[in-house]
């Protein structure tokens, strides 16, 4: 027993002090850690330029410790017996949280006792999962047992009620988190940056990572939640600001993070369990597989058979099933380690996700372990997408959940999860719209599903150009031929689905994320410059083509450069399949291929531009995304209304150029509320002059532009902004 609790020490310091304190026929007596929980809480519930708390905060501080089933009646008459003011010091609050732990611990007692049945003092592994349900926790088995093993002093499998005190003591001082949640959450912790105020004995991470934090632990699934808990945070940080030095703007330390961790889990439970009991119609507290799929769809995750049972299996194997015998059935506890998995993965099988792990460390050109905007528009062109960088950017800006203007690994499964519910929700609709009255497609529709399909695909060939340089509508298919067999479920045209889908990105790869009209624009400068009519270019007739496009070749250096890049291009269209690349031919496709290249070079120059302008500017990434989604739909309203940038033929935009006019940028401004006019007009000229010489105003001097507005207070921009915020 003696060496039991010396391991249990190393995990929990204070265990023999809890021990004491039960012999002692009490409670009384906080340890050093249960008192730093304590006072940072306190210091965050605090009245505004005060050091006391209010007595109708108690309740909330109770339920932000973790306490559960907060007894309000309870809590009022403690306050009263405690101090007859409407608010506590510090000193009150310790009196008081003594009598509240009191009061805990005889409830404690009173639920173990009801739950030995056979009156023998102790509770076995399954009856302290009920004792802990019963108290309002969710208690998950793997976790449960972790502590168990830690607290039973006497390794007899089972609890007395002194080791179910300090379990409860254990769970608390962990929040409920495994040694493994807790060390991954102190790693993520201690790399964030530090600050220490005057007077700190540590240091600490500011109030306003705290959303930047829980979304590293919990994942991008969780954003929006971690952002909630960090905006209250912030509004309880900053109610208690004040000029005192010691009212100042508290940091978290690590245990108050772990309090804020537990808090968002506790939310994460609350939404399972509305989910689990909406889909439990029977009430007996079970869900069935078929149950659990429809269930899944509606938390955004459309899983099938093989995904279900490997994660079940997983489950086994980690000792997280209710019932190792049975695979049909899921109780609540298992329904939880079963979402725990789900977004461990975001519900990717195994050899799904070492695919994207794959994909990710491709695209990640630099090896930097993130993905910028150029690297993912690299990914989205290989996928098949048409995709253009400032397009990237914006979708960047809305799937960067930490935000770092990059997406790290988890992010990035995050987003394929995102975009797989997407390409599935298109096909749920052409499933439904072709389905006969057994729910199932015959073969003849499921022909005319898959055909419709790659149609309306964002992706699909449309007028593709074949490597002769001539266009064909055929999306490359010959459905016909394809052997479909019996009638078909969801799940087995959603496989024919994707099948059809891999041979078009086949194709589509050669046209390197560039649109339709773009190609034909590209295909018709390709044949002007083909004055031998064979279907290939010489150097010097690329050289002239890329000349016409725009591309400076001035120096020898530049024509150099080309010259290495034409080579790279001719690796790449033969890595894509396009014939005679290999032998050194310069296709259409090959030329596609180079303009890639050099089209990515420009993004990343415009990446880099843009990166200086908002250090420069001082504006945070969240704010230059917001700049971003303005500066764009503005440029998206200038460009339908410009008939020069559209294809005559396809209606697609052909000059990708993002750029605001000066008449453009004044509409923009009138919008926002501003009246220009007269001398203030002539300044923003001045301005935008000095900006770009040819008037024309790109992201990077919208940037600068708007920094400039914002110091100088511009026909009073700041109260135009906030009235719109």
């Amino acid at each position: 027993r003696r060496a039991s609790l010396m391991h249990l020490k190393n995990v929990l310091p204070d265990a023999e002090l809890v021990l004491q304190r039960l012999k002692g026929g009490g409670v009384t007596g906080f340890s050093e850690s249960e008192i730093d929980r304590m006072r940072a809480t306190f210091m965050r519930h605090r009245v505004p330029d005060s050091q006391d708390v209010h007595k109708d905060d108690l309740s909330n501080i109770l339920k932000h410790l973790g306490y559960m089933h907060v007894d309000d009646a309870m809590v009022a008459q403690m306050a009263m017996e405690v101090s007859d003011y409407a608010t506590m010091e510090f000193g009150d609050f310790g009196n008081f949280m003594s009598k509240y732990a009191k009061f805990e611990h005889e409830k404690f007692k009173e639920v173990f006792n009801s739950y030995d049945e056979d009156g023998n003092g102790v509770l076995d592994g399954e009856e302290i999962i009920k004792f802990l349900a019963s108290l309002g926790y969710t208690p998950l088995r793997s976790t449960v047992k972790e502590a168990m093993d830690l607290v039973d002093l006497d390794r007899s499998g089972t609890l007395e009620f002194e080791e179910v005190v300090l379990l409860m003591h254990l769970y608390r001082h962990s929040e409920g988190f495994s040694r493994d949640e807790v060390s991954e959450l102190s790693h993520i912790f201690q790399n964030e940056d530090k600050v220490k105020r005057p007077g700190d004995i540590e240091e600490t991470v500011p109030a306003e990572r705290l959303a930047s934090l829980l979304t590293k632990f919990f994942g991008p699934a969780y954003a929006d939640t971690a952002r909630k808990l960090g905006a209250e945070l912030l509004a309880r940080t900053n109610a208690g600001d004040s000029d005192d030095e010691e009212d100042q703007a508290l940091g978290l330390h690590f245990s108050e993070a772990l309090v804020w961790a537990r808090r968002l889990r506790d939310q994460e439970f609350e939404g399972y369990r509305e989910a689990f009991d909406k889909f439990d119609q029977d009430g007996d507290s079970l869900i069935s597989q078929s149950e659990l799929k429809e269930l899944l769809v509606v938390l955004g995750f459309t899983l099938f058979q093989p995904a279900l049972d490997e994660m079940i299996l997983q489950a086994k194997v980690r000792g997280d099933w209710h019932d190792m015998g049975s695979d049909q059935t899921l109780d609540y506890d298992a329904f939880v380690h079963f979402m725990r998995l789900v977004h461990e993965t975001e519900g990717f099988m195994e050899h799904e996700m070492e695919e994207i792990r794959q994909t990710f460390v491709k695209f990640d050109e630099d090896k930097s372990k993130d993905i910028d905007a150029v690297e993912l528009n690299d990914m989205l062109h290989y996928l098949g997408y048409s995709t253009k960088i400032d397009e990237v950017q914006r979708l960047l800006g809305r799937m960067d959940y930490d935000p770092s203007s990059t997406l790290d690994f988890r992010e990035f499964v995050r987003f394929m999860r995102l975009h797989r519910e997407g390409e599935l929700r298109v096909t749920k609709d052409a499933f439904e719209k072709h389905k006969n009255e057994n729910s199932v497609l015959t073969e003849v529709s499921a022909r005319i599903a898959l055909r419709e399909l790659a149609s309306a695909d964002q992706m699909a060939l449309g007028r593709q150009v074949a490597s002769q340089g001539t266009a064909t509508s055929s999306s490359g298919i010959d459905f016909e031929a394809l052997p479909i067999g019996g009638p078909l479920d969801f799940e087995a045209f959603v496989t024919w689905a994707e099948h059809c889908r891999n041979q078009r990105v086949v194709e589509l790869r050669k046209r390197a994320g560039f649109s339709e009209a773009e190609i034909n624009r590209f295909q018709k400068l390709f044949e002007a410059h083909d004055t031998s009519g064979t279907g290939d270019l010489n150097t010097d007739e690329v050289t002239r083509l890329l000349i016409n496009l725009g591309f400076p070749l001035r120096t020898v250096e530049e024509q150099q450069a080309v010259v290495q890049q034409l080579d790279e291009a001719r690796k790449t269209a033969a890595e894509r399949g396009i014939e005679g690349a290999a032998e050194g031919k310069i296709s259409l496709w090959v030329v596609v291929q180079l303009l890639r290249s050099l089209y990515r070079r420009d993004d990343k120059q415009t990446m880099n531009k843009v990166t200086r302008a908002a250090q420069q500017c001082r504006f945070q990434a969240s704010e230059v995304t917001e700049f971003q989604e303005v500066f764009m739909s503005w440029c998206d309203h200038d460009s339908r209304y410009a008939d020069d940038s559209v294809d005559p033929e396809t209606g697609e935009t052909v000059d990708d150029s993002k750029a605001l006019s000066k008449s453009s940028l004044l509409r923009l401004l009138r919008s926002l509320g501003l009246k220009i006019e007269g001398k203030d007009r002539s300044i923003l000229d001045s301005k935008v002059m000095e900006l770009a010489e040819d008037s024309k105003v790109d992201f990077a001097d919208f940037l600068r532009l708007m920094r400039w507005m914002m110091d100088t207070n511009y026909c009073n921009i700041s109260r135009a902004v906030s009235g719109a915020a």
